[in-house]
């Protein structure tokens, strides 16, 4: 579908509506309003008041900001309750009711989708999301607009120090009639919504863990699903993925998967021994080798800050040392992820050890240092990205 756009004039303002191949747009002139929408007619988010929002499939809100703190621009995002975001919603929903008639019968189309979306009805849509979904607690920053496929529940490790993410579920692997019955629920729910998904990601934590003929299978039902989504990403672990060679990567290459993310955290083997994430260079070293030599790419994720200003400059130094050991080529990713606690369990060990906690602007300046380094090891075509988990919406 070509892009359509239809402007009118409503009580001295104009408005611009724009219907897309995958969402529809209002833009109120010249209040600068605009709110967005997929093309079942959920929000997707919305600009109002000099105000960034965005919903989640769930039906939270969130407002985006940013904050100043000693020079540091951070970006802020802080949830909304429902009965303040609504009306805000309600205003682009009044506005589209208001016009729907003098509009071209494509626009209506959506426009009668989005008007449908009352609060009894967004209330079904989490329900029915809930049934369908275990929370989704993060993926990496260019996977964010992916289709997320629960292949795994929770963490097969789930001891890290660091992270809670995956604490409130044990981990297990659907089997291939539950994972049928989780694509079919997906497709039902999204609808025409898919088109705004460009690939797949398997979660939870490590889907990669599951045994190769399985995890094949799996593949395999996912595009027989989603035949437009090609590309296939999750999470993967050193513990775990240590035991698949080089010929499994490249059956799963051949099934899509097209790049996985490792968590290596730190390159210095004291921190991880603190972070309890007891992995071994050599191991991740090895990981590595086999999902290149499969045809895999890689995404590389650092905490920028962990550990404190104690163990700052050996994190820093041996993580530089990893990646010159580690075969990474044009495609592949490296990320530094400013460190963010979601385990209070961190914060007792880092106090029971006399470490100080770095704030976020003492954070931002080792992350600032961190990317710089990297920027100068890593290989032509490496991108080298800044990792904010506080920015993923679902």
């Amino acid at each position: 579908m070509a892009t359509n756009t239809f402007t009118i004039e409503l009580n001295g303002s104009q408005l611009i509506l724009t219907l897309k191949s995958n969402a529809f747009n209002l833009f109120e002139q010249p209040a600068n309003n605009l709110w967005t929408f997929d093309l079942e007619g959920r929000l997707v988010g919305m600009y109002v008041d000099q105000a960034n929002y965005r919903r989640t499939l769930d039906n939270r809100f969130f407002k985006k900001t940013h904050v100043n703190i000693s020079g540091e621009y951070f970006r802020s995002v802080k949830p909304v309750p429902f009965d303040i975001a609504f009306p805000l919603l309600q205003r682009g929903t009044n506005l589209l009711s208001r016009v729907r008639d003098r509009c071209p019968e494509p626009f209506q189309e959506i426009i009668a989708k989005i008007t449908c979306m009352t609060p009894v009805a967004l209330r079904e849509q989490t329900r029915t999301f809930n049934e369908i979904y275990l929370p989704i607690s993060i993926l990496p920053p260019d996977q964010y607009m992916a289709l997320v496929v629960q292949l795994t529940e929770g963490c097969n490790y789930n001891q890290c120090l660091f992270c809670n993410f995956y604490k409130d579920r044990p981990f297990r692997i659907k089997s291939v009639p539950e994972l049928t019955d989780h694509l079919l629920a997906i497709k039902g729910f999204l609808g025409k919504a898919i088109l705004l998904r460009r690939s797949v990601f398997l979660a939870d934590a490590n889907a990669i863990v599951t045994p190769q003929s399985r995890l094949v299978t799996a593949l395999d039902a996912i595009h027989n699903h989603f035949p437009k989504l090609n590309d296939i990403y999750s999470f993967i672990d050193v513990f775990t993925g240590i035991k698949k060679s080089a010929a499994d990567y490249s059956e799963l290459a051949g099934r899509g998967l097209k790049r996985v993310y490792l968590g290596v955290e730190s390159g210095n083997q004291e921190l991880l021994r603190f972070l309890n994430k007891l992995q071994l260079t050599d191991n991740i070293i090895k990981l590595s080798e086999n999902l290149k030599s499969g045809g895999i790419q890689l995404g590389i994720i650092f905490l920028a800050g962990i550990g404190g200003l104690r163990y700052a400059e050996r994190h820093l130094r041996d993580s530089l040392e990893l990646i010159k050991h580690l075969p990474l080529s044009e495609g592949d990713i490296v990320y530094v992820s400013e460190f963010h606690e979601t385990n209070p369990e961190y914060r007792k060990k880092m106090e029971s050890e006399n470490i100080p906690l770095p704030d976020m602007f003492a954070i931002r300046q080792l992350s600032k240092q961190f990317k710089a380094e990297l920027k100068a090891v890593v290989p032509k075509g490496v991108a080298v990205s800044i990792y904010d988990i506080n920015q993923f919406f679902y």
